[in-house]
C-alpha cells in the first residue's frame, strides 16, 4: 500500500528514542517523530539504533505511519481507524450573532461551528471576548481575551 495523500511522507533513518507506540527517527531530513498507534505497535519491538523506513501521513508534529519497513526487509502495514464524522444538526450562525449583539457585544468575526455551540469573538466594555453561544442562541461562556 502506498500512501498517495497530498501530505504523505517517506523517511528512512535510525531510531534514536522509543516512547510507547511512538519513536524518534534520525534521517537525512533531520529528526522526526513517528507514530505507530497502540494497535500498530503491537508485536513490533523497536530499539534505539534500529534502521527503519516509514511511509505515512505528515501531521504538524509527527508522521502517522501507514507502512514500516525494518532493517531485515520485513514490512508492516498499519491501518488507522477512520475519524468519526460528526453529523451536526442544522443551526443558524445568524442566531449566535444576534444573541451576541443583543447582549451588547460588537461581533468581530464569523461564528465557528462546534458540535453543541458556536464560538465567536466580540468586544464589550473595552475588552475583547471569546463567546460560546449554544445552538439555540444562549450565551454559555464569555471569556475575556484582552482588555483595551
Amino acid at each position: 500500500m502506498t500512501d498517495t495523500t497530498p501530505d504523505s511522507h517517506d523517511a528512512t533513518g535510525t531510531v534514536w528514542a522509543v516512547f510507547g507506540h511512538r519513536f524518534a527517527l534520525d534521517g537525512a531530513g533531520g529528526r522526526i517523530l513517528a507514530d505507530l498507534g497502540p494497535k500498530g505497535a503491537a508485536g513490533i519491538a523497536l530499539a534505539v539504533g534500529d534502521r527503519v523506513s516509514v511511509q505515512g501521513t505528515q501531521k504538524p508534529s509527527e508522521i502517522k505511519v501507514t507502512r514500516l519497513t525494518l532493517a531485515d526487509g520485513s514490512t508492516r502495514t498499519i491501518d488507522w481507524p477512520e475519524k468519526e464524522k460528526h453529523d451536526h444538526p442544522p443551526a443558524d450562525p445568524a442566531l449566535a450573532i444576534r444573541a451576541a449583539e443583543a447582549a451588547g457585544y460588537a461581533v468581530a468575526d464569523v461564528p465557528a461551528r462546534k458540535p453543541k455551540h458556536f464560538e465567536l469573538r466580540g468586544a464589550k466594555d473595552g475588552a475583547e471576548h471569546e463567546l460560546h453561544i449554544t445552538l439555540d442562541g444562549e450565551i454559555r461562556k464569555a471569556k475575556v481575551l484582552a482588555a483595551a
